[in-house]
């Protein structure tokens, strides 16, 4: 099937080519992984897409605590009326009731001055009030009676009574935590009115503030659709897990909410409309973008580097290049060029016949490109296992899956390049043919690169994907070997060409007419 001979002189004479371009092609992928695994490639990358994150999340904490603040602050205004009301009433009634208490227990010696001080006080009260009075003048005087209390200590008493009043005044179908909320509001608020006798607007945005800011942390773990929709596409858990992730924790949490908060009030109480000032505080770093820079910027930030120098510009192009070169020279003298000079025709003078002369330049090209690849593959891994500990992100077994993708695309073209060398007699016309092909099908494969998914949209030019439908090399597809696409039908194309340019080239040498 093969000649011996002229396989040794096909190594012989295609030797050295073969061994600097296999040393060079290795050397360059060595090199590359070792540099990519050492300066952590991936590290500008991860930086920048947590940037975008933590201005998002950073977004969504001032947001959150603003729409806190509007609720709890309207809340306040709307319960401070009832309030004072309430509280003042509460106040001169426990007032009075004290003093006529302490007049009858003390001046008059009454037998039971708690009844006798409800008793003269309600004797004064409207019908309509005398309900509400009695519970309280019976709430306060019995405190008083029971307790001693001093004036710091009744006035506690009356502040939480007052609270009581407020909520069981509230319908029954009110959440418990609204109670909470209304329940802690109410604190402040009391506690401000009984020092100023009023409570300013710059006093019901205070409370407004300093109850979110020491709410807001504890809130973030809630579920609801944002919350959850955000833990899904970073894969956490839960918030907190999130949070610490990113580095935030209770401190920092709250001062991103409260910052937002004090912006808010400030915009605010200069005339500026709610939307407009909640949208000017809550701006993130894609919010501030077009949309089309910011889904951009998105794809950057996922961009694995490592995958896209190693698997798309080394084993698609870089990479290629030197095989290709030595698949142009090497096919064109294994049988054009030995025509052309004439040499082939002391090899026909033998008993070898012409199909066992492309037979065996076919086995000696196809084998020596194996061969390369064998050893590319070798020093991709010891590469690969120098820097294993570090961060590069490409696996052993995408490694394999690249070299024998690379290898099926270039015996591809070898085969395209031998059919050239089979069909024409002269060597001008067989570099012209087929490294004219072959070198084409590189350059369209460099150009489309710039029009292709792989690159990020800021930096893509969706014309020049045209270029991707005008080469084969197009069907090796090493971004899918990396991310777990299929890959294999481009590849079997692949092979098919290889082998129909094969057999047509062996069969058009054997037919055609040489000029020997």
């Amino acid at each position: 099937m093969i000649s011996v001979p002229l396989l040794k002189q096909s190594i012989k004479a295609n030797g050295v080519a073969w061994l600097l371009v296999t040393l060079a092609t290795s050397i360059m992928l060595g090199i590359l992984i070792f540099v990519l695994g050492n300066i952590q490639s991936n590290e500008i990358r991860d930086s920048l897409k947590d940037s975008f994150i933590k201005s998002e999340l950073e977004a969504q904490f001032k947001s959150g605590a603003i729409d806190g603040f509007v609720i709890v602050y309207d809340t306040i205004y709307q319960l401070y009326p009832e309030i004072k009301n309430t509280y003042d009433q509460v106040t001169n009634l426990s007032n009075v009731a004290v003093l006529t208490y302490d007049q009858l227990k003390n001046q008059f010696n009454h037998p039971n001055p708690k009844e006798g001080a409800i008793q003269i006080i309600l004797n004064n009260t409207p019908d309509e009030d005398k309900p509400l009075a009695t519970f309280i003048l019976t709430s306060v005087l019995t405190y008083y009676e029971t307790n001693n209390p001093t004036q710091n200590e009744l006035t506690q008493f009356i502040s939480k009574l007052v609270i009581d009043l407020i909520i069981n005044n509230m319908e029954e179908e009110v959440p418990e935590e609204t109670r909470a909320v209304v329940k802690s509001i109410s604190q402040q608020i009391i506690e401000i009115y009984s020092k100023n006798n009023e409570l300013t607007i710059e006093n019901m945005q205070t409370i407004a503030r300093l109850y979110i800011e020491n709410s807001f942390y504890d809130q973030l773990g809630t579920p609801n659709e944002q919350t959850d929709k955000m833990l899904e596409v970073f894969g956490y858990d839960t918030i907190y897990e999130l949070l610490e992730a990113f580095g935030y924790n209770k401190t920092t949490v709250n001062g991103i909410a409260s910052s937002g908060i004090i912006q808010y009030i400030s915009y605010i109480n200069n005339g500026m409309e709610h939307d407009l000032a909640k949208s000017e505080i809550t701006k993130s770093l894609f919010s501030q973008m077009p949309e089309d820079v910011a889904e951009s910027l998105t794809e950057l930030g996922d961009m694995n580097i490592d995958h896209l120098v190693v698997g798309t510009i080394f084993y698609k192009m870089a990479g290629l290049l030197l095989p290709i070169v030595y698949v142009i020279t090497t096919a064109n003298s294994l049988i054009a060029g030995q025509v052309d000079s004439g040499s082939l025709a002391f090899v026909l003078s033998t008993p070898t016949k012409r199909r066992k002369v492309t037979i065996t330049q076919m086995i000696y090209l196809i084998g020596s490109l194996i061969c390369m690849y064998i050893i590319i593959g070798v020093v991709s891994f010891i590469a690969t296992m120098l820097v294993k500990d570090k961060t590069f992100s490409i696996t052993y077994q995408d490694l394999l899956k690249l070299n024998v993708g690379a290898l099926i695309t270039v015996i591809a073209i070898s085969g395209i390049c031998f059919l050239a060398s089979a069909w024409f007699n002269r060597s001008k016309y067989s570099v012209g043919v087929g490294g004219g092909l072959s070198m084409f099908f590189l350059v369209s494969t460099i150009l489309g690169l710039f029009g292709s998914s792989t690159i990020p949209e800021a930096l893509r030019i969706k014309a020049m994907n045209f270029f991707n439908y005008t080469t084969i090399i197009t069907l090796f597809d090493s971004e899918k070997i990396l991310s777990g696409g299929t890959y294999i039908y481009g590849l079997l194309i692949l092979l098919g060409i290889a082998i129909i340019t094969y057999i047509i080239g062996i069969i058009r040498f054997d037919k055609k007419d040489l000029p020997l």
